[in-house]
């Protein structure tokens, strides 16, 4: 007998970031091992390449605050359709849609669990400035602590997110470390993209950074250590993602004056066959977040054989192998990447078998999905 189960998000917008992502793939794999799924979010609709069917899928539309989520009709919807539920997995914090699904969860008495997905950590709460930080504690204060006092359960993508959350907000309900995202064993080539723009030339080297351009990648800092690096003419630093246009004109400036832009190309959004063909053409997949709780773009990359380089404030360097190429957030240790590792083949190779033989051992897709159809219905049932 299968689970029914909703996922719940402040956002419809796969541009949003990670977590939207990983719901989708995941809900729709998990169905063949008795998790039944619905997705419901506000805001934006935008769900190109979805593996979700679209009658599972329920948007409604917000109305002003769009930051938080605030969407009566959302309210509506939970009161309507909340029973046709077993339970009720809440993403994301700080939105009206986590609060307004919790609060109608008891109500109905219907169990629900969260996901915060880093958004409780400790630079997520405290480091992004002294407004920010104390705007979310009185936000936990008056309303968010609600939320977690009556969930069945608190998933968190790795350890280490759990730990540094703790050490701001301790949290009393049953606590797990559930993985959000898989390798698949084998990724079919793609032999063009469907953006012709995006073809690469003959005799170009890309390396790629790919994801929501946020100054939290720490993109400003991968573009110094480039600059500083001054790699061979034929190499390429691809910049790729949704940014604000102003932090995005921020960065174009400082690759202009740093004197790198023939080698460092922006480029917007992209998704199916043109950002595999991305991962494909690429020969180093780069993160250099200043946090980061999981990193789906990282499994990505390795499931399309392009070998990645971490910092080690990207969560999910505790699975990887210890020969890995993890790096702290020193400019010493980007640059001499880039001088003398990422020309590198025979490097390149053994880091593609090793890090994706190892990864694979713990995050394999089919096994993922598994544990999800397995673990979040036995947790919500108490």
């Amino acid at each position: 007998m299968s689970f029914r189960l909703l996922h719940v998000l402040p956002t419809l917008d796969i541009r949003s970031g990670g977590p939207l992502r990983l719901v989708l793939d995941l809900a729709e794999r998990a169905r063949g091992f008795g998790l039944d799924s619905e997705v419901v979010g506000t805001g934006d609709l935008y769900l190109p390449d979805c593996r979700l069917a679209p009658q599972r899928i329920h948007w409604r539309p917000r109305a002003l605050l769009r930051n938080y989520s605030y969407s009566p009709g959302l309210r509506v919807w939970l009161c309507q359709h909340l029973r046709r539920f077993d339970g009720v997995l809440i993403h994301g914090a700080w939105t009206y849609s986590a609060l307004v699904a919790a609060r109608q969860c008891r109500r109905q008495r219907v169990p629900y669990a969260v996901f915060p997905h880093g958004m409780l950590e400790a630079w997520a709460v405290n480091g992004q400035g002294r407004w920010k930080s104390w705007k979310k504690h009185l936000y936990w204060k008056l309303w968010e602590q609600q939320i977690y006092e009556a969930a069945r359960c608190v998933f968190f993508t790795t350890r280490r997110e759990q730990e540094s959350t703790q050490e701001v907000f301790p949290l009393a309900p049953s606590q797990l470390v559930l993985p959000v995202y898989g390798i698949e064993p084998a990724t079919l080539p793609v032999p063009a993209p469907e953006n012709p723009n995006l073809v690469r030339p003959q005799g170009e080297s890309w390396v790629l950074s790919l994801g929501r351009v946020h100054p939290k990648k720490n993109v400003d800092f991968l573009i110094r250590a480039w600059a500083l690096a001054r790699p061979p003419e034929s190499w390429r630093l691809l910049i790729v993602g949704p940014a604000e246009p102003g932090y995005r004109s921020a960065l174009q400036q400082m690759v202009r004056r740093l004197g790198v832009e023939a080698q460092v190309r922006f480029v917007d959004f992209v998704a199916g066959a043109d950002k595999a063909y991305l991962f494909q053409q690429s020969e180093w997949f780069l993160l250099p977040s200043k946090q980061e709780n999981f990193g789906v773009a990282v499994l990505e990359s390795i499931a399309h054989r392009c070998p990645v380089v971490i910092s080690d404030q990207v969560f999910l360097a505790e699975s990887f192998p210890a020969d890995a190429e993890i790096l702290p957030l020193e400019m010493n240790a980007w640059v001499e990447f880039f001088v003398r590792r990422m020309t590198d083949e025979t490097w390149r190779q053994r880091r593609i078998e090793t890090d994706r033989r190892h990864l694979l051992e713990r995050f394999e897709m089919s096994r993922v999905a598994r544990e999800w159809a397995e673990v979040i219905p036995r947790s919500l049932k108490g």
